[in-house]
């Protein structure tokens, strides 16, 4: 899935290894959301779990992203 979504949106390619793993932190704690939300609809436990860790994720997938460790190309993209 991912790899279609970098050939749907090539700016993806562009990016260095580290924003693409914040990138893909940030989908894994969106679909988490989503599922942390459904659970709570139905009434299921622990769901408030799900979300906190979902809400954590998002927040540091989010600071990876803009911080300028992820700018820097790692030693195997040089």
């Amino acid at each position: 899935m991912i790899n279609l979504l970098y050939n749907l949106f090539p700016v993806l390619n562009n990016l260095t290894k580290r924003q693409k793993l914040m990138f893909r932190l940030l989908l894994l704690s969106v679909s988490m959301i989503f599922f942390g939300a459904y659970f709570k609809i139905n009434d299921k436990p622990n769901t408030d779990l799900i979300l906190g860790s979902a809400m954590l994720i998002h927040v540091i997938s989010i600071v990876g992203l803009v911080s300028k460790w992820a700018k820097y190309r790692t030693l195997s993209e040089s």
